[in-house]
């Protein structure tokens, strides 16, 4: 017997509502991070001979953790997003089987 596929739409779905609560709970987590770190721009100083050279770096890490954490803020959204679409075409094609089987069972009267 050849395999056999099979999938549990339910479970997809779910899968999908966790992805939205996290999206929903983390969604404006580099927002968050922006504002909170606006609030201590200046550790580094503001013109001294150590100021000049840790601000570049304390600029550039800044920036690649907002990049870094919408990237992952991107992708949560996308699987997502992926997973609704998955269910409702697993969905949909379950419904189009189980209709086929019922209009082949009207036909013949078996089912």
């Amino acid at each position: 017997m050849g395999d056999v596929f099979s999938a549990d739409v339910s479970k997809v779905k779910r899968f999908a509502d966790l992805m939205r609560e996290i999206e929903a709970i983390t969604g404006d987590a580099v927002g968050r991070f922006e504002d909170g770190a606006r609030t201590c721009l200046d550790w580094v100083g503001r013109d001294d001979e150590m100021s000049e050279q840790l601000r570049p770096r304390d600029r550039k890490e800044r920036e690649d953790t907002t990049k870094t954490g919408t990237s992952l803020m991107e992708a949560v959204a996308g699987i997502s997003r992926a997973l609704k679409v998955n269910g409702n075409i697993i969905q949909g094609a379950q419904n189009d089987v189980h209709e086929a089987i019922d209009d082949a069972s009207r036909k013949s009267g078996r089912h």
